[in-house]
């Protein structure tokens, strides 16, 4: 009984584990002398890099049992930023940077400011601030894009260390560790987490819940800024709606990484895998020469797929 009970707990928590290793192993025979290559891996992690930056800000304020839907938009608009201010205003790249993480920061504070303060639904909320900052975007680039950025600028999404690992996914691994370690180590990530487990229990036991939910968005809001820093310096230029696709592909990733781990709750180690497997799949499909409109499908189907292993999760949990 008690072997049939770990099986069962096994597959619920490393099923997605498992069919990702699956889904390698089926492109592996599919594609022989493309896909199970180093330089085809190390391309795997390059394009999910901005993907599974972003998705780990969003898995904070998921943990919560809210939901962000300025990320795209938000993302966006602190391209149009950075790249403005190095060819417009001839700031210095670390300077820039900083300041588009700082007012990423900012975006997040106001999307955690309206929820838990204000009491405004974090579905209109967050939506409402997203289409105010994708209007200024507009306004201020009239749809064009902001190009001649300056080469050194490449350092943050086009270079390489050692001319091998791309420094994007440095980046990506060190939000992901730094992620880890507020979540993990520190009593905000324990109030993070109590929040979503149990809200009025948390603030029963003394947790500023309101606070706590702030910086969650505010966690979101700089991993937005660092993506788009990262994005425009892979590009070479900032584009108004670069990173308006990001929102459903993020959502998927957490919610992939919720089936992965723990029962049903989002985690940032199931976040990376969500994104490993939503690269992979499009890696794997443009290497058969799959359409795009075919990928569109699939990735609709893993959201689906979450979705619903998720709910079983939860419901096995409960």
């Amino acid at each position: 009984m008690n072997a049939k009970l770990n099986i069962s707990r096994i597959a619920r928590n490393y099923g997605t584990l498992f069919a990702y290793i699956i889904m390698l192993l089926v492109f592996s025979i599919l594609a022989p002398s493309a896909f199970p290559t180093l330089s085809n891996v190390i391309s795997i992690l390059r394009q999910i890099a901005m993907l599974a930056t972003i998705s780990l800000g969003l898995t904070f304020v998921l943990i919560t049992k809210r939901s962000d839907l300025s990320i795209g938009y938000s993302t966006s608009f602190l391209g149009i930023v950075v790249a403005a201010l190095l060819v417009r205003a001839g700031m210095n790249i670390w300077l820039a940077a900083l300041i588009t993480v700082l007012l990423g920061a900012l975006i997040g504070l106001i999307n955690g400011v309206v929820i838990a303060y204000l009491g405004v639904p974090d579905f209109i909320a967050s939506l409402g601030v997203g289409y105010v900052v994708a209007g200024i975007n507009q306004a201020y680039t009239k749809g064009h894009p902001i190009s001649n950025l300056p080469a050194d600028f490449e350092i943050f999404g086009a270079q390489r260390l050692g001319g091998v690992i791309p420094n994007a996914v440095i980046i990506m691994l060190i939000v992901l560790v730094v992620s880890s370690i507020i979540l993990n180590q520190t009593k905000l990530g324990r109030y993070i987490y109590g929040v979503g487990d149990n809200e009025e229990a948390s603030l029963m036991s003394g947790v500023n819940t309101r606070s706590t939910i702030v910086w969650a968005y505010v966690f979101c809001g700089i991993a937005c800024g660092v993506t788009a820093v990262m994005l425009t310096s892979r590009l070479g230029s900032a584009h108004p709606q670069a990173a308006e696709d990001y929102l459903l592909d993020a959502i998927a990733a957490v919610w992939l990484g919720g089936t992965a781990f723990k029962d049903g709750e989002p985690n940032l180690a199931g976040t990376l895998l969500g994104a490993l497997i939503i690269g992979t799949m499009a890696n794997g499909l443009t290497i058969l020469n799959v359409s795009y409109y075919y990928q569109d499908i699939a990735t609709g189907l893993i959201i689906l797929a979450a979705v619903i292993i998720t709910s079983v999760q939860k419901s096995h949990k409960n």
